[in-house]
């Protein structure tokens, strides 16, 4: 059976997100030390080695008039696994286990190898590289960086014809309390957008390797 790259680009892509309601109306000015800051946000990203969230996502389409709300919980352990759990109000799940990827619902999984296919490997970097905080690491995208009171809001824009069908543009957010990144922002070309809101961030808490594992 053929791989569908667009339904598992879809899957992924759907749980980044911006947190409108906190940074809607700041003004974000261009920083006037990127290198400073970008050593910084790499720095701190190095020190943490597990993640521990609650997230909801809204996924605003627009022949909508409202959005799709659903929400559930986020794991990641150093180096290279993910786990995105859905809770409400459907029970999803996927997994990133080194080179593995696992998409699992109530009635099937299916699993895929990262390492093998240029598409996957892509994603799993980006994925990877988006929670972790690295900046610079992930040369199919060009950087910018701008700044409020607040927050650092870091512009990424797909340099990748493959990746320009799906997206036109990501923003991360980092938190200036702790360089963390607190929100993600995927902007698709139809102008459709999803956003996901983390809340409870735990760091460098203990995170069992069973968590990882689909069964």
């Amino acid at each position: 059976m053929p791989v569908n790259y667009t339904k598992i680009l879809y899957c992924i892509f759907i749980l980044c997100t911006l947190q409108i309601s906190k940074i809607h109306g700041q003004d974000f000015q261009p920083v006037k030390n990127f290198e400073l800051i970008e050593a910084e946000i790499n720095k701190n990203a190095e020190k943490i080695t597990t993640i521990k969230s609650h997230f909801v996502q809204e996924k605003h389409l627009s022949f909508l008039t409202g959005p799709i709300v659903s929400e559930g919980l986020f794991r990641y352990k150093k180096d290279n696994q993910l786990r995105w759990e859905y809770t409400k109000p459907f029970e999803y799940l996927i997994l990133f286990n080194g080179n593995k990827i696992v998409i699992k619902d109530q009635r099937k999984t299916n699993e895929f190898d990262a390492g093998s296919n240029a598409i996957f490997k892509q994603i799993n970097e980006l994925m990877l590289g988006s929670v972790k905080g690295n900046l610079g690491k992930n040369k199919d995208f060009s950087l910018s960086l701008k700044e409020n009171t607040k927050q650092y809001k870091l512009l990424l824009n797909p340099q990748n014809k493959v990746l320009l069908t799906y997206i036109s543009g990501i923003e991360i957010y980092f938190d200036k309390s702790d360089l963390g990144v607190s929100t993600i922002r995927i902007i698709e070309p139809t102008g459709d957008f999803t956003k996901i809101a983390f809340s409870d961030r735990r760091f460098n808490e203990t995170i069992d390797e069973s968590t990882f594992k689909s069964n």
